[in-house]
Order: C-alpha cells, then sequence, then structure tokens
C-alpha cells in the first residue's frame, strides 16, 4: 500500500467516504498510538472472518432502509434483523439476537473455500451491494434495497434481493427462516411455482422466487445452479396473501425508483466541504431512520445490541428520543436540509400536544404500548437480557426540555417557521420547567438508580431559558423575558456554588459528587461560560484526565450506574469534543481527534453508538442516529474553522 501525509490521506479519504462502487480502491487514515495505519474503503474481509461465535460481527453489516423500517445485511450474504412493516414491528429476521432461535434470510455461494467478500453502496443511496470473490474475481453479487420513492408514506413492507453471477458459472445456497413473535408462534407453509408463504396468528410471510424450495418446518432452503452472466431476483413480501410470479413485482422499476429517491434526496444537501462523503453516508443513515407516517425518527433500527459484550446493557432503540430533538433540527439544517428539520420539530410538539405532557421516549407511530419486556433470547453473543420496549418512558429527566427549547431556537436561527402555536408552547414547556428544573431526575445517561441534581440537567434548564430570550427577542415575540431571565440566573449562580469543585477546579457530576461527568464537555457549545473562562478549561482538563481513555475515546461517568458489564466509549462524546476543541482554538487538535474517530467507522462509514476502548469494535445498536448526527455537527464546524483560518480547500468531493 502506498505510503502517503496525513493531510494526503485526509483529502482521498474526504473525496470517497464512503460512497464505493464495486471494485475501487479507496483508503482511510486511522491514527494509532504506535505508528500510522492506512486501510482500504470497500476492503475485502476473509468470510471466515465476518463472524465469530456464529454471530456477524455489528461492523460487518450494512443497512437498507425506506420510509419506514430497515434491515441489516452481513458481509456473509445474511439479512439478520428485519422489522417488518414499520421499525417497531416485530422482528421477521432476527438471527444477530439468537443464532439458534432466531429468523434470517442467507444468499451465499456453496462452496466458501477461499472466499473473501466486501460490501458498498451505490452512490448517494441506501442501495446495498454484497460481492464474494475468490483471486480477486466476483464470483456471486448480491444487491439489497426496501423500495422507497417520492410517495414517502407509500408502505412497500418488501425487501428486493438481486442474485448474480457475473464472472462463472456458481452454485448458489439460501436459506430462509421467517419468525413470528420471537418464535412463539410456529408458522405453517403454504407453496406454489411462485415460492412459499409463511403464516401464523394472522402473520403472513412470503418469499417470491422461481427456485424450488426445500423443507417442511419453520426453515426452507435451496442450491441451485446460476450460470455465468446470468441473475435472478427473490423478494420478501409481508403481509402477502397470494403469491404471484417473480417478474410481476417488478423489481428493476422498484429499484429504479429507490435509486432517483435517494439521490435525488442526496442531491439537497448544500455541503461541500471536508469529509463530504462521511457526511452525505451520515445524512442518508439519518434520512432512513424517519418514520415518514408520522415524521419521527427512532434512534436505531436495532433492539438490545449489547455496549458490553455479555453484559446487560442491550437496549430497544426503536422509539424517538425527546432530546434527539434539537441534534436533528440543527445537524440536517446545517447542510440544507431545512424541511426535514422543521418537519420533525413540528412532529414532535404535535406528540406532547396531544398527551399534554413531556416523555423521555415516543412510539413513532403512537402505539402506547412500549413498556420494557425481556424475551427468551440468548442476545448477540451471549448478551442476556434481549429488552424489547423501554423502560426510560417513564424516567424524568430534565434535560429533554431544554434540548426542545434548543431545537426551536435554532430553527429560528436558520430562518425556519416559528409560528404562534409553537412559541406558545415554548411558553408552556417554561411554564413546567420553572419548577421542575429544581427536581432531582435520572440525567442524560438514564440511570436505572435514584435520582439526583445531575449537573447536565440543570445546564440543559439553564439553555431553555436562555435560548427562549434570545430567539424571542430576535423575532421580536411577547413573553415574561425578566422572569427568565430571574430564573435563568438562578439556575446558574445554583450550579456554580453546588456543582463546582474549586479544588479540582471542575464541575461535577451531580451536587456534592466527587467526580465528573462527560456530558459537561457540552458546556461551552450552550454558551454557559465563555470558552477560556477558568472554570469550563478546568472542567474540560479534568474530563481529559478521568474519563478520556485512548484515541480520544470517552466514558460516560465513573459513577457506579448498577448496571452488569463496563460502559464502553460513548461515541458522540468524542464529537462535542471536537466542537470543544474549536471553541477553544485547538484546531490543530479538533481535526486529529474527528480524522481519529472517523476511521473507527465501518468499511461503509456507519457508527454504532459505542465502540470497545480495548477492541475498537462497533458495539451497541446500529446504525445510530446520535453518532452521525455528531459526525454532521463535528464535520460543519470543522471546515468552517479551517476555511476560516485559511488552511483548507472547499474542493474536496
Amino acid at each position: 500500500m502506498p505510503e502517503c501525509t496525513t493531510d494526503q490521506a485526509t483529502a482521498i479519504w474526504a473525496t470517497c467516504l464512503p460512497t464505493q462502487i464495486h471494485s475501487k480502491d479507496y483508503y482511510q487514515i486511522m491514527d494509532d498510538p504506535h505508528h500510522k495505519v492506512f486501510m482500504a474503503l470497500g476492503e475485502t474481509v476473509n468470510i471466515a472472518d465476518v463472524e465469530i461465535d456464529g454471530y456477524s460481527r455489528i461492523r460487518n453489516h450494512g443497512m437498507i432502509a425506506s420510509n419506514r423500517t430497515a434491515a441489516l445485511v452481513s458481509m456473509n450474504g445474511t439479512i439478520d434483523w428485519a422489522c417488518l412493516p414499520n421499525f417497531n414491528s416485530p422482528p421477521v429476521f432476527d438471527s444477530i439476537l439468537d443464532k439458534g432461535k432466531g429468523g434470517f434470510f442467507s444468499i451465499k455461494p456453496s462452496d466458501t473455500t477461499g472466499l473473501v467478500v466486501r460490501q458498498s453502496y451505490e452512490e448517494y443511496t441506501n442501495i446495498l451491494i454484497t460481492e464474494f470473490l475468490r483471486n480477486r474475481q466476483t464470483l456471486l453479487r448480491v444487491t439489497d434495497f426496501i423500495p422507497a420513492s417520492e410517495y414517502t408514506t407509500i408502505n412497500f413492507p418488501e425487501i428486493h434481493r438481486s442474485i448474480e453471477a457475473p464472472y462463472a458459472d456458481i452454485d448458489v445456497e439460501v436459506g430462509f427462516k421467517p419468525n413470528f413473535s420471537y418464535g412463539s408462534i410456529t408458522p405453517k407453509i403454504f407453496r406454489n411455482r411462485n415460492g412459499v408463504i409463511f403464516r401464523g396468528n394472522g402473520y403472513s410471510i412470503g418469499l417470491a422466487t422461481d427456485t424450488l424450495l426445500q423443507g417442511t418446518g419453520p426453515y426452507v432452503s435451496s442450491t441451485f445452479r446460476m450460470e455465468r452472466g446470468t441473475s435472478k431476483w427473490m423478494i420478501v413480501l409481508y403481509g402477502i396473501k397470494h403469491l404471484d410470479r417473480v417478474s410481476d413485482y417488478k423489481s428493476y422499476d422498484r429499484l429504479e425508483d429507490t435509486e432517483n429517491y435517494w439521490k435525488t434526496w442526496s442531491n439537497q444537501s448544500n455541503y461541500h466541504g471536508i469529509f463530504r462523503g462521511s457526511v452525505n453516508r451520515s445524512a442518508l443513515t439519518l434520512k432512513s431512520l424517519f418514520f415518514e407516517p408520522t415524521g419521527l425518527m427512532v434512534a436505531a433500527p436495532t433492539a438490545s445490541l449489547p455496549e458490553c459484550i455479555g453484559g446487560e446493557r442491550n437496549w430497544d432503540y426503536r422509539y424517538a428520543w425527546i432530546r434527539d430533538t434539537a441534534y436533528v433540527v440543527e445537524s440536517l439544517s446545517m447542510i440544507g436540509y431545512k424541511r426535514e428539520a422543521t418537519k420533525f420539530l413540528y412532529d414532535i410538539m404535535n406528540m406532547i400536544q396531544r398527551e399534554g405532557r413531556v416523555r423521555t421516549i415516543y412510539s413513532i407511530n403512537n402505539d402506547e404500548n412500549i413498556d420494557e419486556v425481556e424475551i427468551d433470547y440468548d442476545g448477540f453473543m451471549s448478551s442476556r437480557p434481549v429488552r424489547i420496549g423501554n423502560k426510560a418512558s417513564s424516567q424524568l429527566q430534565v434535560d429533554q426540555y431544554g434540548s426542545i427549547i434548543n431545537a426551536i431556537y435554532y430553527l429560528g436561527k436558520i430562518g425556519g417557521l416559528i409560528n404562534s402555536y409553537l412559541w406558545d408552547f415554548v411558553i408552556d414547556i417554561l411554564d413546567t420547567l420553572t419548577e421542575t428544573w429544581k427536581m432531582p431526575d435520572s440525567s442524560i445517561w438514564e440511570f436505572r438508580t435514584e435520582p439526583k441534581h445531575y449537573v447536565y440537567s440543570k445546564l440543559m434548564s439553564w439553555t431553555a431559558f436562555h435560548r427562549a430570550r434570545e430567539l424571542g427577542k430576535m423575532l421580536e415575540l411577547s413573553a415574561p423575558y425578566s422572569q427568565w431571565e430571574k430564573i435563568e440566573n438562578n439556575i446558574k449562580k445554583e450550579v456554580i456554588a453546588l456543582g463546582f469543585n474549586k479544588e479540582k477546579n471542575s464541575f461535577m457530576q451531580y451536587y456534592g459528587s466527587n467526580d465528573t461527568d462527560a456530558a459537561l464537555i457540552r458546556m461551552p457549545l450552550l454558551g454557559f461560560l465563555p470558552p477560556n473562562d477558568r472554570k469550563l478549561t478546568g472542567t474540560i482538563d479534568m474530563i481529559e484526565k478521568t474519563l478520556m481513555g485512548n484515541s480520544f475515546l470517552f466514558r460516560r461517568y465513573l459513577e457506579d450506574d448498577g448496571l452488569r458489564g463496563r460502559d464502553n466509549a460513548f461515541l458522540l462524546l468524542s464529537f462535542w469534543y471536537v466542537e470543544a476543541l474549536i471553541l477553544m482554538n485547538r484546531t490543530r487538535q479538533a481535526k486529529e481527534v474527528f480524522e481519529t474517530i472517523m476511521a473507527m467507522g465501518n468499511h461503509l462509514g456507519l457508527f454504532s453508538e459505542e465502540v470497545d476502548f480495548d477492541t475498537k469494535e462497533l458495539i451497541g445498536n446500529f446504525p445510530q442516529a446520535i453518532t452521525h448526527l455528531g459526525i454532521i455537527r463535528a464535520a460543519v464546524k470543522l471546515n468552517d474553522k479551517l476555511k476560516n483560518n485559511g488552511k483548507t480547500s472547499l474542493n474536496y468531493q
């Protein structure tokens, strides 16, 4: 592999990440404590290394998605997670959570000896291509997509899979096992010449194919010969009653519609700075996580992928989190997607108004049943329990109020629509927060221990009143400004008096704590104190010393949260750190941090919520919206800083 300088590697990476096609060779840079490591994007992986202990590594997946749901496709050709028809429906394929009980849909060469695999996206889309190669020749190509179109609320609960043998004859092996209600329902199989339908307790899953499938139980399979230059389609259909010919499902038309949809949307971006490919892939990922019928966005399309292998930090993220609202609004508006940002905010507001209260999380489709239950699955690599639903919905997390107001502030700042309905909503939220900010809560980290007076929650309460005053005066709207200012000042005084430790010259995690909290990296971003204030720089310094590990990865806190398994590196914190360094004029280090963390993404530029401190494996639910939101914010702000310093060109594509 050729040697190149850091700047050259960054430029190459920024040019291509992550939209490589088929056989192109690209490189990205990763900072290692001892030497520079260059890795090919779209690089091949030995098929034997895709899995570990029967599970495809989290990083060895791509995501396909529509406007309603998503699926994970392993590099070995297996769909091991897919919920149909919606993100929050019970999964049809879920072997990523139990290799024995879970459902799957696999396509691969029968003979895997000496095979390597690679994945790529068709440029500017969420159409995924998985290739199996031997001696540098592509033997089998699988193209996966879920139909998407400009008619965003149309339901296409389908997965289309194209199988191609481009250069040689090959034997192909297919396995199909759909699951019903986590394996609690045993389906019956109905066959005709067009494929099979599995039915049980009102559910039905069909597989349209012209290939004869063997098997009478919940699993069917086939091995067949494909001649050089031939291709065929297989289509998964949810809720289907009758199977027609494969050609009737118009896969090529749906593919063209889907390609046009994603490319048209991608072309609306106004960002042309450095790391453009990374920003584009993050934007596509975020768009994929919106549930268009309601406009809400899931935090991730998966449930119970562990934040610590073998531990119990396993949560269901197929919900809309209130605190993510500000990140969504600001990040998408930064790159030209003001419509998505505006619609998302108003949809969240409508949800809150309809219920008459602010909850931490919401179902994306008004499903009231989000109670947390445990199912009898082994979990990814024996990480139990497997949780469906989320108990955090019942917690008081005071920072969410500040997140809402901060989102509205940014919408106004970019010229978004702030109508009287929304401004009345702001006043109502602040009326509630007038007393609520004084209460102990479960914090941004959703501790399941006794509520405390967390400094971050107080910081976000201060932000709510501060941003509301700025927004109202900017738009010349009426409000009780003197009352808001008094509360804002009282919160700041209390935080400094009770949350700051003079001996350690740092803000602490909660009143009376001896430890800090990595969420406080956000203090300079919110303007609580000037970036060069001694209290603030002391806090950043303490976080660096006590919570930052190697490669600029951060532990969230040192507090015992009562959960088994260690707390690993939360990736959003590293991107907040980039922003903080920019504000503190530590630009060279900010750029180094950003490059280092970006190199931890997978072969497609996708990120989970966390990274294992030791192995650097991606862990937690995948792909994670909040991580990709952090990428966009940090990239845009770093680009602006470098541009203002005259140290970069904006010609990277």
